[in-house]
């Protein structure tokens, strides 16, 4: 399928919850997400190190690592009644074999992986052409 190229433009944290403000020059869309990963979303945003022990990504990073799994990317690639899916595409590879992966997983885990590997973020363009424009969303989220 067809897909478009992303990325996280901003987080904008309230008392409910976070917003994150994905987008191109075309359009920005936003996720909202809970506070537990939001904020963890927003400390990687802003490169803030703040734990003393890994946190849940953090963790499957590292196993990833291990075991030379890498994350190629993730795609957003539908919303069903304003809950995002998203699915996350590993790789594998040796002298002998090569598997892929791919896995659903929860927008926020999916887009902390992503900016941990430094990997784009897809969104399927069906989905993408459907989302409204929030352009003039983000001036009201950041002013708050």
């Amino acid at each position: 399928n067809e897909t478009v190229e992303v990325e996280l433009k901003n987080v904008v944290k309230n008392p409910t919850g976070v917003a994150l403000l994905l987008g191109n020059k075309e359009k920005v869309f936003v996720i909202y997400v809970d506070l537990l990963m939001g904020e963890q979303i927003y400390n990687a945003f802003n490169q803030v190190r703040s734990v003393a022990r890994p946190l849940s990504y953090q963790l499957m990073h590292h196993l990833c690592l291990g075991f030379n799994i890498e994350l190629q990317r993730i795609v957003i690639t539908r919303m069903d009644k304003g809950v995002f899916f998203t699915r996350i595409i590993f790789r594998q590879s040796s002298d002998n074999f090569t598997k892929v992966l791919e896995l659903d997983a929860r927008p926020s885990d999916a887009i902390l992986l992503a900016m941990v590997n430094q990997k784009t973020i897809l969104v399927a363009k069906t989905l993408f052409e459907e989302l409204p424009d929030a352009n003039d969303l983000i001036e009201k989220l950041t002013k708050q």
